[in-house]
């Protein structure tokens, strides 16, 4: 049955989001409180980042509670995914921008190694949540084929359920 696999692999796959959106949150504090002790500023593409990450924490833990809502249609949970893959994508191009600029892991720093360590996990968890956003975002259509995009994401696959009209009703 290749529904009850697509319903696996979508669960997987949905978690797996949830945790590396949740990990981004959590390593761009570290990284925000790392900069913060060197300096009086704050890195932006790491703040967008942690925005970005709140909220797709935030989202799919939505979806994953209730996913009989009617909030979670097919086409709005695409919408919304792809939503997310733009601006993660846009938040770790300049995360990475950053890490590659001359000037921001300063030699001169006793421990330089910690600062540009945690800003490449920064950058690492966030191309992981991007890829896990093109990946939910490839198996969408896949769940959806054949004109169920109407339906919430709880059930997809759509399975039609057939019923053998020759046999009585069972009591």
């Amino acid at each position: 049955m290749p529904g009850n696999w697509l319903r696996g692999i979508k669960g997987l796959v949905t978690g797996l989001l949830l945790a590396s959106a949740f990990c981004s949150f959590i390593i761009d504090i570290i990284m925000i409180l790392k900069v913060r002790h060197y300096s009086s500023t704050y890195p932006p593409a790491v703040v967008a980042l942690i925005v970005c990450s709140i909220l797709e924490w935030l989202y799919v833990l939505m979806l994953m509670i209730m996913p009989r809502s009617n909030m979670f249609r097919a086409t709005s949970v695409a919408a919304v995914i792809g939503l997310f893959t733009c601006f993660s994508f846009a938040c770790i191009v300049a995360t990475t921008v950053l890490r590659h600029h001359s000037k921001y892991c300063d030699t001169s720093l006793a421990d330089n190694g910690d600062l540009c360590g945690v800003l490449r996990g920064t950058e690492g968890l966030g191309w992981m949540l991007f890829g896990f956003n093109l990946i939910y975002l490839c198996l969408l259509p896949v769940l959806a084929s054949g004109g169920h995009w109407s339906r919430t994401i709880h059930e997809l696959p759509y399975e039609e359920k057939f019923v053998d009209e020759e046999k009585a009703p069972a009591h």
